[in-house]
C-alpha cells in the first residue's frame, strides 16, 4: 500500500487542525487514512461509462411525500449570560476566540 499520508504531512495537519491527540492516536489515524485513500482509489480504477448519471444518495422526497418547509424564527435564549460564563474569553457579552489556529487563546484563568 502507497502511503499518501506520510507521518510529516499527517503531523503538519493535525497542527493546522490543533489536534490534541498522542502519538499512538495520530499513527492510528494516519494509517485509516491511508486505508481509505486506498479504498478510494480502487473505487476511482472500476471503468465505468461516461454517460452513467451519478447515483443520489439518501431517500428522495417526491413533492406529494415532502413536507412543507416552515419559516426561520429567531428565538432569543433566555439566559445567554449562562452560555458566555463557559467560555475561556468573553468580551462585551460576546465569545472571543483566535484569529489563526496557531495563535493561543488567553483565558481567564491567565488574566
Amino acid at each position: 500500500m502507497t502511503e499518501r499520508v506520510s507521518r510529516t504531512l499527517f503531523q503538519e495537519l493535525a497542527k493546522t487542525g490543533a489536534l490534541n491527540i498522542s502519538s499512538e492516536e495520530g499513527e492510528m489515524l494516519r494509517t485509516g487514512l491511508n486505508e481509505q485513500l486506498e479504498v478510494i482509489g480502487q473505487l476511482e480504477a472500476i471503468p465505468l461509462d461516461r454517460d452513467l448519471p451519478p447515483v443520489i444518495h439518501g431517500n428522495p422526497y417526491p413533492p406529494e411525500v415532502r413536507c412543507e418547509l416552515r419559516e426561520d424564527e429567531w428565538k432569543p435564549f433566555a439566559a445567554p449570560a449562562e452560555i458566555i460564563a463557559q467560555v475561556p474569553l468573553s468580551r462585551d457579552g460576546y465569545i472571543v476566540s483566535p484569529d489563526t489556529v496557531s495563535e493561543k487563546l488567553e483565558t481567564r484563568d491567565e488574566k
